[in-house]
């Protein structure tokens, strides 16, 4: 069932129009710089580029640096490929860069492949009325797409794979819509924490070693800053459509909190507060469909709140899973859903599963509609 939050159901993208009478177009040819038109394009306007592969030799951070509202559109006439490859010096690919003070505002990325960078595939660092659609980033070995301490964007139709961390990661950020998008191959393939008003519909999280993570605070990646991301740690993601099967990759990674990681997983809900997720499906994840645990439990860490409050799973099908859990400490957990203590007013109910431990404890005849934000 289609359901719209109302909060953002009434947000525009007027993406590139904060000058409406700027209608500037720039295009850029291979053999040419797609950070020189950024930088000589004036506010609003257009940045076309034309089919082929980008390396810059600036030795910049990023390969492109975006600071002002622009529209940097990947022109693929007659289905050619627009990639953007990392230069000497760049570990990120298409950053997006503000301050808390000062938001980069209306800013369009479309049509873009953008592979191998160091850091990040494509980051939002403080951007505001921003749309990220119809993109192909891989192998970043942090982050493939990355909204950080951003918000009202429109984040749609992307595909987001392979690295050592997450295929896409929504972090610090609020008023997001995430449509649409596919991520696989990669430790996480969604990962979300410190974020408020996010709406994920659609999407499809296959072949990572987790699917979807909701983690902590601590899990941030924000460290003593963690209180800049608009000034709360609680979370509230809805979720509605989703397809997370077959997250059974060997983790790549060795050591950290990427590394211990379960593989296996479709959902972790790791100390992560009010998440509504709705006619969904968990399928064939070989340790567990959804998993609701207290994140000091598994981590060893320390914190005032730890446990996850208010999730809430609705009409959801989770079958298929546990059925061939890796060797770990909690390997005799294995099953569709596990739940290990949990905090305060979690809800689930109208569920398909056939196996859990620990799920009764948060079981109901029924649980509350959403309602929104």
């Amino acid at each position: 069932m289609k359901r719209f939050v109302p909060a953002l159901a009434l947000l525009t993208f007027a993406i590139g129009c904060s000058d409406s009478s700027n209608d500037s177009t720039i295009t850029v040819h291979p053999g040419e710089s797609i950070q020189a038109a950024v930088d000589a394009a004036p506010p609003g306007a257009r940045v076309s580029v034309m089919p082929g592969e980008y390396v810059e030799t600036h030795g910049g951070q990023a390969a492109v640096l975006i600071e002002k509202p622009l529209q940097l559109v990947a022109n693929r006439e007659n289905g050619g490929v627009v990639k953007i490859l990392p230069g000497p010096g760049n570990t990120e690919g298409i950053w997006v860069r503000g301050t808390a003070d000062a938001f980069v505002e209306d800013v369009l990325i479309e049509g873009f492949t953008v592979d191998g960078f160091e850091e990040n595939g494509i980051w939002t660092f403080y951007a505001r009325n921003f749309e990220i659609r119809d993109n192909v980033v891989g192998d970043a070995d942090h982050v493939g797409i990355y909204p950080q301490l951003s918000a009202q964007g429109l984040v749609r139709d992307n595909i987001a794979y392979g690295g050592l961390d997450s295929a896409m990661w929504v972090s610090g950020s609020e008023e997001l819509r995430v449509i649409d998008n596919v991520m696989y191959a990669a430790p996480i393939g969604l990962q979300v924490n410190v974020s408020k008003a996010i709406e994920v519909e659609r999407i499809t999280a296959y072949g990572n070693v987790t699917g979807i993570a909701l983690t902590h605070p601590l899990a941030s990646g924000l460290g003593d800053n963690v209180d800049l991301a608009f000034g709360y740690r609680s979370e509230s993601v809805y979720f509605a459509d989703i397809e997370v099967y077959d997250n059974n990759l060997a983790n790549p990674v060795s050591g950290g909190s990427v590394g211990a990681l379960p593989q296996g997983t479709g959902m972790l809900v790791a100390g992560h507060d009010r998440a509504y997720v709705e006619d969904s499906s968990f399928t064939d994840n070989d340790y567990a469909g959804v998993v609701i645990v207290d994140y000091c439990v598994v981590t060893g860490e320390t914190d005032d709140d730890c446990a996850p409050d208010g999730n809430t799973f609705v009409r959801n099908t989770i079958t298929g899973n546990g059925t061939s859990p890796p060797p770990s400490d909690f390997q005799n957990l294995a099953s569709d859903v596990i739940v290990v203590a949990a905090g305060s007013g979690n809800c689930m109910a109208e569920n398909t599963y056939d196996t859990t431990v620990g799920g009764e404890s948060i079981s109901a005849v029924s649980c509350l509609p959403w309602a929104g934000f």
